[in-house]
């Protein structure tokens, strides 16, 4: 797994983080990008166009909130909650690429012996509930 994604490493992604936040503007970045010991470096990306198409698809972190908890006491500084959507941390765990090759939800059986006598639950792609809504969603179709 690359934790630069969609970057090469880190020297790709320090370059390319480096030149978003420098304030350049497009043709000078490309004129940067262009020197001879520059286009030396492992770069996936040769001019700003695609520097930029890169950090569109960087996956972007969740929006937390916060909020003042009042309290029947004083406190020295005031009780902050801090929280986000939780929905928004579902779908940022199913569209995280680290997450990609590892997430699996497809319901199954599994048993402890070959006679399958014992039925081992452990976690909830293997339990009854998960079988039986495949088997209604397959059969209904």
């Amino acid at each position: 797994m690359n934790p630069y994604y969609p970057f090469s490493g880190q020297k790709d992604w320090e370059v390319g983080s480096w030149l978003l936040h420098s304030r350049l503007s497009m043709g000078k970045i490309d004129g940067f990008l262009s020197l001879d010991m520059i286009k030396t470096l492992p770069l996936l990306f040769h001019l700003a166009k695609e520097l930029h198409g890169r950090a569109e698809i960087v996956p972007s972190g969740l929006c937390w909130m916060s909020q003042v908890v009042p309290t029947a006491h004083p406190t020295k500084l005031p009780i902050v909650l801090y929280w986000c959507d939780p929905l928004d941390c579902i779908l940022g765990l199913l569209n995280h690429p680290a997450f990609h090759d590892h997430l699996d939800f497809t319901p199954r059986r599994v048993y402890s012996t070959a006679q399958q006598l014992c039925h081992v639950y452990s976690e909830w792609t293997t339990s009854d509930d998960a079988w039986n809504m495949q088997v209604c969603i397959v059969s209904s179709v």
